[in-house]
């Protein structure tokens, strides 16, 4: 089962991760820091504080790839903390958005007479990125910057599910199927329900910083990527190459308007877009 265990002498939770790495313990809210992990087992005290299974395979496998650490403390133990713990999962979306790269939890371990372990994702086994990132200073305080607007929006459902479509990508293993999930995604976020391919580079290209030019690639890049995912979809027998680019290209697709709903505090709707769109002239 997924979740947070905390006693009532507990102060400390810490959630283990994978994906990117930091330089140096940082803060990102208060009572909130992420750290470079090094978990330490006793494999007598784990069995003793996993619940479940489960619990004890999340584990055993997460302290062999955990590469970050997200620690939050609070004077209050039991419900208090683990509440705050809980939200603190959020987190690990955020700064994936932040990083440009998967960011994924596996398993908490709060302190106390007791140590207790929990896992903290639905599968106990994730398959390892092939380069862990290493989070850059001005990344971290982007995340700290925006933590409150990232709060809002996941009340929002079209960005709430857009999120869980990036951040579940990795407990699949087909490339192909990735690939729908994470368009899925994108045309929920950007609400197209017509002229998928034209609208969804539009609105794209629309939300991406840049100048004239660099969204005029960009939107060009989006119909590509969209051409690909169309292959996943239909069983068209696109290359391996092909997916593999594909599912980059999806991935930064969603990354990059997640990114801009956070900075901006909310969702543009389609038709703001479409102002945007027909707002310039022809010279």
């Amino acid at each position: 089962m997924v979740g947070i265990i905390a006693s009532e002498d507990s102060r400390r939770v810490t959630i283990f991760g994978h994906g990117v790495t930091v330089s140096e313990r940082f803060e990102i809210d208060s009572g909130i820091w992420i750290e470079a992990a090094s978990p330490q087992l006793d494999l007598d005290t784990t069995v003793k504080g996993c619940p479940t299974f489960s619990d004890y395979a999340a584990v055993i496998h997460g302290a062999e790839i955990a590469s970050f650490a997200i620690q939050v403390e609070t004077h209050e133990g039991g419900k208090a903390l683990a509440a705050k713990a809980w939200n603190a999962l959020w987190l690990f979306h955020l700064i994936g958005i932040a990083c440009h790269s998967p960011c994924n939890m596996l398993y908490s371990m709060s302190d106390g007479a007791e140590t207790k372990y929990s896992a903290t994702g639905r599968n106990p086994f994730l398959r390892p990125v092939g380069n862990v990132h290493t989070a850059a200073t001005d990344e971290l305080l982007w995340v700290r910057q925006h933590l409150g607007s990232f709060d809002g929006l996941i009340s929002v459902p079209e960005f709430n599910s857009a999120v869980r479509c990036l951040g579940n990508v990795a407990y699949l293993h087909d490339a192909d199927v990735k690939i729908m999930l994470l368009w899925a995604g994108i045309e929920g976020l950007l609400n197209v329900e017509a002229e998928l391919s034209r609208r969804l580079a539009l609105y794209a290209a629309l939300m991406k910083e840049g100048t004239p030019a660099e969204k005029g690639e960009y939107f060009k890049m989006v119909k590509d990527a969209y051409s690909i995912r169309s292959r996943a979809v239909h069983g068209g027998n696109a290359k391996p190459d092909r997916i593999e680019l594909g599912l980059r290209m999806a991935t930064e697709i969603l990354t990059d308007p997640l990114k801009s709903c956070i900075k901006i505090g909310r969702v543009p709707k389609p038709t703001e877009l479409d102002l945007q769109a027909v707002g310039a002239n022809v010279r």
